[in-house]
């Protein structure tokens, strides 16, 4: 007994997750995972085990008729599968695990393990898929709209956890050790996918066109941007002539620019007023950041219509100025073209991003030790020494990792300029309008727009990534 519980004890995590993922198998024939839907509504949830006690559904329509369906068979046969199955799969978990001598014989046991589990999901699916039948339909006489079973949240779980058993299972199979680097590979394979290879799409798209089914060398979208017309702009309230596009790349650093200093003026004593209340007290302090954290669980489009219906002429703000007497007739906050919208363009990124920058301030202040203080106190220093030669400087690597999480996004970000103001072209939008145009020169114009802003960032970041390896390489440096 007491060598059983040893082997337990030392029981590997990817064999813990198999005998885990088997038990749940066996488990799951006694939890509700079918929902029967019968005339768009939901009738009654089935597990396996209920569907074998009572196989007979039967039901009075509203209308006329009624529906009137037998899973007795269907019931015993899935069941019977299921159970053989899953208590197969907690046998060999533990089995092969406890009393398997060899790593050879353990392998092999994850390896039958892996089947089962495969097995377990394709019964799974194959219930799903075959608990309502055509042959069902048509003697109800209805469809599938009409009467169908769809999975519930449990069915949802016992899929994922299936999926977590099936690999931990081949992991054990292929004998493989476990370190903490190997946490990185899916990080690595997700930035590959996702970052590296559209990368490289974007810079093989701006130089190279589809023309007669292959690919070939150009620069039309160069081309397309240098020659782009100039217009008139209006910019700060004086109207420009400038280059239309450069006006764009202008316009979006501009929100950007002011958007990081906005952030950073009201992010930075937030941060610092919070970081001192966590070390005074913890929880409290806790509560007051997720006040702030709050509004990032809200969608940001519905946060901008939010604000443009508080900010229109028959808004919140314009009804509450006219009740006191404050204007007579409605300010224009939205009209387009005006300093107005551009003010509250950046007052709403800046709400929208000011978590961002409050979050990386705040974890590097909150670990200054208070000490530090006390002993610049202690040599003669007084509160505006003690912060300009002791708190800012620690501070500057969350500083520094704050402008990076909001300089970037809000530079490329288009949502909030295009709902406040739709005549408002941003780099982002008017990346957005040429991949999707028809042309094959706008499509390349498009890319070519993405990787100069794309040049223009990884300069911006190397920039910033010099000035925190001088702040001392902390905070929460993307």
């Amino acid at each position: 007994m007491s060598d059983i519980k040893n082997k337990l004890r030392l029981m590997p995590a990817h064999a813990v997750i198999m005998c885990l993922t088997s038990l749940l198998s066996l488990l799951s024939m006694f939890i509700p995972m079918f929902d029967l839907n019968v005339m768009y509504r939901s009738r009654r949830v089935y597990s396996l085990f209920t569907l074998l006690l009572h196989p007979r559904f039967h039901v009075q329509l509203m209308r006329s008729g009624f529906v009137d369906l037998d899973f007795q068979m269907f019931g015993v046969t899935v069941f019977i599968i299921t159970i053989i199955v899953s208590v197969a799969a907690l046998t060999l978990a533990l089995g092969y695990q406890l009393y398997g001598g060899s790593p050879s014989k353990k392998r092999l046991g994850c390896l039958a393990v892996t089947i089962l589990f495969i097995l377990r999901l394709a019964v799974h699916l194959f219930t799903l898929s075959e608990f309502i039948t055509d042959k069902m339909q048509i003697e109800n006489g209805l469809n599938d709209k009409t009467l169908f079973v769809s999975q519930s949240v449990a069915g949802n779980l016992l899929v994922v956890f299936l999926f977590i058993g099936i690999i931990a299972s081949i992991y054990g199979a292929l004998g493989l050790k476990f370190s903490l680097k190997q946490l990185a590979y899916p990080y690595m394979i997700w930035i590959v996918v996702f970052t590296i290879l559209p990368l490289i799409l974007i810079i093989f798209r701006a130089f190279f066109a589809k023309s007669n089914g292959s690919y070939s060398f150009t620069t039309d979208g160069f081309k397309y941007l240098i020659d782009g017309p100039a217009i008139n702009t209006t910019l700060y309230g004086a109207k420009v002539h400038m280059q239309i596009y450069f006006s764009t790349f202008l316009r979006s650093l501009d929100y950007a620019v002011w958007t990081t200093i906005g952030c950073l003026i009201i992010g930075y004593p937030l941060a610092y007023i919070l970081a001192e209340r966590t070390k005074k007290a913890h929880k409290t302090g806790s509560k007051l950041l997720l006040l702030f954290v709050l509004p990032m669980w809200m969608n940001t489009m519905l946060r901008t219509y939010a604000w443009r219906a508080f900010l229109s002429d028959t808004g919140v703000l314009n009804n509450f100025l006219s009740k006191i007497g404050a204007t007579d007739s409605p300010i224009h906050f939205l009209d387009s073209g005006s300093v107005t919208i551009d003010v509250v363009i950046k007052l709403v990124m800046i709400s929208d991003f000011l978590p961002y920058m409050i979050l990386p301030i705040y974890s590097v202040m909150v670990k200054i030790d208070s000490s530090l203080s006390q002993a610049a106190a202690d040599l003669g220093a007084n509160k505006v020494q003690t912060f300009s030669r002791v708190i800012l400087p620690l501070s500057l690597p969350g500083v520094i990792s704050g402008i990076q999480m909001v300089f970037m996004p809000s530079m490329t970000f288009y949502m909030i300029p295009d709902i406040i103001d739709p005549s408002n072209i941003t780099v982002g939008k008017q990346i957005e309008t040429f991949i999707l145009g028809e042309s094959a020169k706008l499509q390349q114009a498009g890319n070519v727009m993405s990787l100069i802003l794309l040049v223009f960032v990884i300069i911006t970041m190397g920039l910033l990534r010099n000035q925190d390896k001088e702040a001392g390489n902390g905070g929460m440096v993307l």
